[in-house]
């Protein structure tokens, strides 16, 4: 089970990454050049994807009722990880 939850984390941080990296802001940051035409759509979708994907190891670790609670801590988890290393980034 602790593989499954570092499983999931990493596809929290991941998805939530993907997500500030559709903003045109924080993919100017991390990339240092702007994005070209229909990439932002892509990070998006790719985050929303990941963070979407993370749910199915925690159903299947801890089943549905905590599974989805957990998920939704480690959604907060991700956010703050992203968070920031875009604040150090932005110094």
């Amino acid at each position: 089970m602790t593989l499954l939850f570092v499983l999931a984390l990493l596809m929290i941080v991941a998805g939530m990454a993907g997500l500030a990296l559709g903003m045109t802001r924080h993919f100017q940051a991390v990339f240092r050049h702007l994005p070209a035409a229909g990439v932002l759509h892509w990070w998006r979708g790719i985050g929303v994807g990941l963070l979407g994907l993370a749910l199915l190891p925690c159903v299947a670790g801890w089943g549905v009722a905590i599974g989805i609670v957990l998920w939704s801590g480690l959604l907060a988890a991700g956010v703050i990880a992203v968070a920031l290393y875009l604040a150090k980034g932005a110094e």
